[in-house]
């Protein structure tokens, strides 16, 4: 056998073995010590060693691309404080959720009859996500009280830079203390006003344009999927919308300011109402509610919100107004109420905030042993005008919080209430004392 011919034996043999051992990193360098060997020992030439050298490295980068590649198409699990599901391309994406609230309440009662008690105040499950990178949708539902109530149920398309399109079930664009979620807010419960006006969820299409420190949400409503399906006449209609801006915005300031416009013509029973509890769930008593208005065209309300945070401390007040539009000669009426409070976080946490949704996010605890949060408000309602007594109402309410952690937090209320005159014409002034514990995943 000529010399040449070895060698070219010699250079099958040495593919072969690249083949059959060059799968790690390890075996990459035990390649190219062989190489090396075989070049001074004088059994292959610098030009073989070089080509052989070229090769092999070629084969390692195909095969790392290879394995990254097959990673890449694995899903990642996240598991903290819940679960989260994505594709490997971030493509897909789905998260479950849900919430457990505790109430108990404890009423020194003046007039009306309270009545102490415990309940479920939430026993929420819902589920997120994204589908083909552009679409994502979110679904929630509450089994309080033995019954299944839808909450959000919506898809959206956020494939504009700025805009996002929403269609279904959700909530109107209206109110800063509305927007921020329960998980949220710094009460037990939403202030008198924020409860008796706000629109709520109902069935619509809507849209949100935003940047890093201002958003505008505005959108077209029909009502919510609990109305009565049952009547043929038709249902009402609306429109709403809300803009904010932060004039401010760091992490350790803030100044948020916003207006919101929601515009309602009732069904077929021409029918509206306004009224809400004293800030406590566990009662159905409303010490304030106008009853059922007949003969309305249409209502117009409107809100102004203003929030300022400067580090653990931060103060959040709104201003919102009906007018209720009657038909023939009925008169015109107005209702209004306003709120403010203050917080301070006794552990120097501070109230995180969302400038592109224009509302704050829940305090997340810097210390193992938790977060702790001082709150007082002030709340005022008045709905009576014309010939609609529904009554007016004062709240003070003081608030402690003790934020355990991201998902477990504890609550107390006392609240002093003074309705003079309620719904009755009679000055009610009972107490509150409630407590709740919560746990969010």
């Amino acid at each position: 056998m000529s010399k040449t011919q070895t060698k070219h034996l010699l250079e099958l043999a040495l593919a072969g073995f690249i083949a059959g051992t060059a799968m790690t990193a390890q075996a990459s360098s035990d390649v190219m010590t062989l190489f090396e060997v075989l070049r001074d020992n004088n059994t292959i030439t610098q030009e073989q060693y070089e080509r052989l050298s070229r090769e092999e490295i070629k084969k390692q980068q195909g095969a790392k691309k290879n394995s990254a590649k097959k990673h890449d198409r694995l899903a990642q699990v996240e598991t903290d404080g819940g679960l989260k599901i994505s594709s490997g391309d971030g493509d897909f994406e789905f998260e479950l959720g849900g919430e457990l609230w505790f109430d108990a309440a404890s009423y020194q009662e003046d007039v009306a009859p309270l009545g102490n008690g415990s309940e479920l105040r939430r026993a929420r499950l819902s589920f997120s996500g994204k589908m083909f990178k552009d679409w994502a949708y979110a679904a929630e539902y509450d089994f309080a009280g033995n019954d299944a109530e839808v909450k959000d149920a919506y898809m959206d398309y956020d494939g504009f830079d700025a805009l996002v399109i929403r269609l279904g079930h959700f909530k109107e664009p209206f109110s800063l203390e509305e927007q921020t979620s329960g998980k949220s807010i710094t009460f037990m419960e939403r202030a008198l006003p924020v409860d008796a006006f706000s629109p709520g969820r109902n069935l619509g299409l809507g849209g949100l344009a935003s940047g890093k420190r201002w958003s505008a949400a505005a959108g077209l409503f029909g009502e919510s999927v609990d109305s009565d399906v049952s009547d043929e006449g038709d249902e009402g209609w609306g429109a709403s919308s809300r803009v904010t801006i932060a004039a401010l915005s760091s992490r350790q300031q803030v100044l948020h300011l916003g207006g919101s416009l929601a515009y309602r013509k009732p069904d077929d029973d021409n029918e509206i109402r306004y009224r809400t509890r004293p800030e406590s769930h566990v009662t159905d008593e409303t010490l304030v509610n106008t009853g059922n208005i007949s003969n309305v065209d249409h209502s117009l309300l409107y809100g102004l919100e203003a929030a300022y945070a400067l580090g653990a401390f931060s103060l959040q007040g709104e201003y919102l107004h009906s007018t209720v539009k009657r038909k023939a000669s009925a008169a015109e009426l107005n209702f209004d109420g306003w709120y403010v409070y203050g917080s301070w976080v006794l552990t120097g946490e501070s109230r995180p905030y969302k400038g592109s949704r224009g509302r704050f996010n829940r305090i997340n605890p810097k210390s193992r042993n938790g977060a702790w949060e001082l709150a007082l408000r002030y709340s005022s309602i008045n709905l009576t005008d014309q010939d609609i007594a529904g009554g007016e109402e004062e709240n003070i309410t003081l608030g402690l919080n003790w934020y355990v952690n991201s998902n477990v937090r504890f609550r107390a209320n006392h609240i002093w209430i003074d309705a003079n005159p309620g719904r009755d014409g009679v000055r009610d002034q009972p107490k509150v004392f409630q407590l709740r514990g919560e746990l969010i995943f």
